[in-house]
């Protein structure tokens, strides 16, 4: 079953209890997630470009129950997905470059729940930052070497990549559900934008589930 199918699942069968009232007000939540984001294709500079595929990825969160209807946090997310990027040389040669990228973004975010019941939907939105590493090198390799304990001398290579942090953006609508008085479940869509700063804004859907536990 994919995250998906997980998603909706959960959706039904929160809707098919009976939502009692909770006081979550200032109370903390904290937990994991696991995500489904799209695939996404941008236009570069001078017929540049790149496509990247969807993928599943996972991250932590937290959040302060201020009142029983708003909450503030944050979270962290990391995947991996591929991608083709198609480079144009100054000689006006387009060479494909097939690798994966490392993802790693971070969110403060704010939830508005329209409901105090046990099952309730929400709203959020907020902003933060995201670090893309393409895994290309972008010069010589660096050899750095030591005396380890229990290998002896050692000497490897290491590797400087093109990456860069930019601005991102996020918002969607969820569902959170009460499992007891410890344990919570939240199943979300929403879109993450990230400013490229050089084409036009990604912009990924992305599923969510949050498992987390309540103090």
């Amino acid at each position: 079953m994919d995250i998906r199918s997980g998603f909706f699942s959960l959706a039904v069968l929160a809707l098919s209890t009976t939502a009692s009232a909770q006081d979550r007000a200032g109370s903390w939540e904290m937990g994991f997630n696991i995500m489904d984001t799209s695939s996404e294709s941008l236009a570069g500079q001078g017929g540049s470009g790149v496509n990247i595929e969807g993928d599943l990825g996972w991250g932590f969160s937290t959040n302060y129950n201020i009142t029983n209807r708003l909450a503030l946090g944050g979270d962290m997310s990391w995947s991996t997905p591929d991608y083709q990027a198609k480079q144009v040389l100054s000689t006006g040669t387009v060479v494909t470059v097939d690798a994966e990228l490392d993802v790693l973004t971070l969110q403060l975010k704010g939830t508005f729940y329209l409901t105090e019941g046990a099952v309730a939907p929400y709203i959020e939105a907020g902003g933060g930052w995201t670090t893309v590493d393409s895994n290309i090198a972008n010069g010589p390799p660096t050899t750095g070497c030591w005396w380890d304990p229990w290998w002896g001398y050692v000497c490897t290579s290491f590797y400087d990549t093109y990456s860069e942090t930019r601005t991102s953006w996020t918002y969607g609508v969820g569902l959170r559900w009460e499992l007891s008085d410890e344990f919570v479940v939240r199943g979300s869509y929403g879109v993450l934008e990230i400013d490229t700063g050089r084409s036009e804004d990604a912009e990924m859907d992305v599923l969510k589930i949050d498992f987390g536990w309540r103090f």
